[in-house]
C-alpha cells in the first residue's frame, strides 16, 4: 500500500495534533494534548519502503544530500519541512533518526503564525521582560522536550520584532518559525542550509551588526562562551537549553565546563544573565485551553547576583525564587496558580510536581485565604 505524507498530516491536523510519528513495523501515531494516540486500521503498518517514500517526499532538492550523510553519520538529522494542505501553509520541524537500525521519523507542528505571550497564555513577567529593548544580557528559556521552549522563543522574537530600528539575528538548526511581518530587520541562519556548523555561525555573528542574537540552543561550552561574548560587547541574546528547573539550568551550564573553569563562569554569568525561565506542558481540564504552561522564572537583579557568583550560595537559588520577589516564582507556585484558576486538579499537579509536599503546602495557604 503506498501512504503520502499528505494523508498523515491531514489526519494530525483534524485533531490538531502536535506531533507525528512514523516507523517501519508500526502503526502511525500522533501526540493530542501530549498524549501519544494510534492510528489504526488494516494495512496501516508502515514498511521500510513506505518510510524511505515518505522521507524522500518530505526533503527538498540541496537537503537530501546533505541530510543522508548526516544520518549515515550521525544516526539522525534534523531538518524542516514546509507543505500546503487545503490552501493553508504547514510547517513542520522533522527528525529522521535510526531505532534497532530501522529508520522512523518524528514530526512536531510548527504553528505558521508567530504566538503571542497571551496566546500561549505566559504569565505577565514573560513580557514584562521584553519591554526594555534596549537590555544587553542573556535570557535562556529551559525545559525538556515538548516543554514549548521554541514558541516561547519566537515570542521573544516577534514581540522585538516590532521595533524598526532593531536588528536580530537567529542561529537555528533547522529554523523553525519564519518571521515575516516584522518593522524589524530580521535574518534567519539555518545549518547546513546557510553556515556548516553551529561553531562557525557564533564566530560571525557578531561582525554582521546585530542588536539581537537569537541562539536556538545551548549545545556546549562554546556556545555559553559565544552569549556571553555577545552579551558582554552589547547585546540581548536569547537561548535554550534543556533543563527542568532553573537550579537544574544553572548547574547544567557550568557542567559543560571543567572545574577549573567554573568561578570564572559563575562571575561571567551573574554579570551578563539577565533571566531563566523554564517551563513545562499540562493538559488542561478545561476542554478550550488544550496545553498550558506551568512556569519557574528567576531574574538575576543585582541583590541576588551573589547567589550565581558564590559557589557556596549556588543551592539556594531555589529558595531566592520562591520568596516571589520582582516576579519571579518557582513551578510549585505556578502549579498552585492552575489549581486555583481550575486548569489542573491536585493529584495532577503533584504528578508534574518536583515537589509534591511544599505543593500540598502551598495549596492549603492559598485556600485558607
Amino acid at each position: 500500500m503506498v501512504y503520502k505524507i499528505e494523508n498523515f498530516i491531514a489526519v494530525a491536523e483534524k485533531y490538531n495534533a502536535s506531533d507525528l510519528h512514523l516507523s517501519v513495523n508500526d502503526h502511525p501515531r500522533i501526540r493530542i494534548n501530549g498524549k501519544l494516540r494510534t492510528l489504526s486500521g488494516e494495512g496501516s503498518t508502515l514498511t521500510k519502503e513506505n518510510i524511505e517514500s515518505i522521507i524522500q517526499s518530505i526533503q527538498e532538492g540541496t537537503q537530501k544530500e546533505r541530510s543522508m550523510q548526516l544520518l549515515e553519520t550521525n544516526g539522525s538529522v534534523d531538518y524542516a519541512y514546509q507543505i500546503s494542505l487545503g490552501g493553508k501553509p504547514l510547517r513542520y520541524r522533522c527528525q529522521v533518526y535510526r531505532s534497532m537500525g530501522r529508520i522512523s521519523i518524528a514530526m512536531r507542528r510548527i504553528k505558521y503564525n508567530i504566538p503571542t505571550f497571551s496566546e500561549l497564555r505566559l504569565p505577565e513577567i514573560y513580557e514584562n521582560l521584553m519591554k526594555n529593548t534596549e537590555q544587553k544580557g542573556i535570557i535562556i528559556v529551559g525545559g525538556e522536550t515538548g516543554s514549548g521552549k521554541s514558541s516561547t522563543l519566537a515570542a521573544m522574537i516577534g514581540y522585538l520584532g516590532r521595533r524598526p530600528d532593531k536588528h536580530i539575528v537567529t542561529i537555528e538548526d533547522p529554523v523553525e518559525y519564519i518571521f515575516r511581518d516584522t518593522k524589524g530587520l530580521i535574518h534567519q541562519r539555518e545549518m547546513g542550509l546557510d553556515f556548516p556548523k553551529y561553531s562557525e555561525a557564533l564566530r560571525a555573528v557578531l561582525r554582521e551588526d546585530p542588536n539581537i542574537i537569537m541562539i536556538g540552543e545551548m549545545r556546549d561550552a562554546e556556545t555559553v562562551h559565544a552569549a556571553i561574548k555577545a552579551a558582554e560587547t552589547g547585546h540581548l541574546v536569547l537561548t535554550s537549553l534543556h533543563t527542568a528547573t532553573a537550579a537544574w539550568t544553572f548547574s547544567r551550564i557550568l557542567n559543560f565546563f571543567k572545574e577549573a573553569e567554573h568561578d570564572a563562569v559563575r562571575l561571567n554569568l551573574s554579570y551578563n544573565l539577565l533571566a531563566i525561565m523554564n517551563q513545562m506542558l499540562i493538559p488542561s481540564e478545561q476542554e478550550s485551553v488544550g496545553l498550558i504552561p506551568a512556569t519557574e522564572v528567576f531574574i538575576n537583579t543585582p541583590g541576588v547576583r551573589q547567589y550565581l557568583r558564590e559557589k557556596e550560595k549556588e543551592s539556594q537559588i531555589s529558595d531566592v525564587i520562591k520568596e516571589g520577589h520582582d516576579g519571579m516564582h518557582s513551578f510549585n507556585m505556578s502549579l498552585a496558580r492552575l489549581i486555583k484558576e481550575g486548569h489542573i486538579g491536585v493529584t495532577q499537579a503533584e504528578a508534574y510536581s518536583h515537589n509534591p509536599q511544599e505543593l500540598e503546602m502551598l495549596v492549603k495557604i492559598t485556600d485558607n485565604r
